[in-house]
């Protein structure tokens, strides 16, 4: 089921980076931000009280370190949508959402390092094929080749 709910989340990403990019003209990135992430708040937690999920016993059953890491959490994906953003106003959404998804890579380093997840043989290649794809992508094929020579 988690395949599921990961493609779906894929899917929504991707038309949200689109409705964004389409909202973006002549509007300040930082204030689309905004309005997306009062958008978002509202959503989920319309969602999270909808199915029982907040009450005063379960916010108080959180340790003070899971406050820290779920708050840290919050200020990392905040600055990630207003980096995002910016970067989406003044380039073209395959590009930026393409240098975008190198948090895939990043995050399979961090857990490497942090949470001593295992980066087999090939998940290693697979994240070496992201990275060969975003410079493909990201980086045009005149200064891939004058960077080679």
């Amino acid at each position: 089921m988690y395949i599921i709910y990961a493609l779906l989340g894929a899917v929504m990403a991707s038309l949200g980076t689109i409705f964004a990019k389409m909202g973006l003209k002549g509007v300040d990135a930082n204030l689309l931000t905004a309005i997306r992430g009062i958008t978002m708040a509202i959503i989920v937690s319309i969602a999270a009280l909808s199915l029982g999920k907040v009450s005063v016993t379960a916010l108080s059953s959180l340790s003070n370190k899971q406050w820290v890491y779920v708050i840290l959490s919050g200020i990392g994906g905040a600055l990630s949508w207003i980096f995002f953003y910016h970067a989406l106003a003044g380039g073209s959404a395959i590009t930026v959402t393409v240098i975008d998804k190198l948090s895939i890579v990043f995050t399979a380093i961090l857990a490497f390092l942090f949470l001593t997840e295992k980066i087999t043989l090939e998940s290693g290649i697979g994240l070496l094929l992201i990275t060969i794809g975003t410079i493909l992508v990201a980086v045009p094929l005149d200064k891939i080749t004058h960077f080679v020579k």
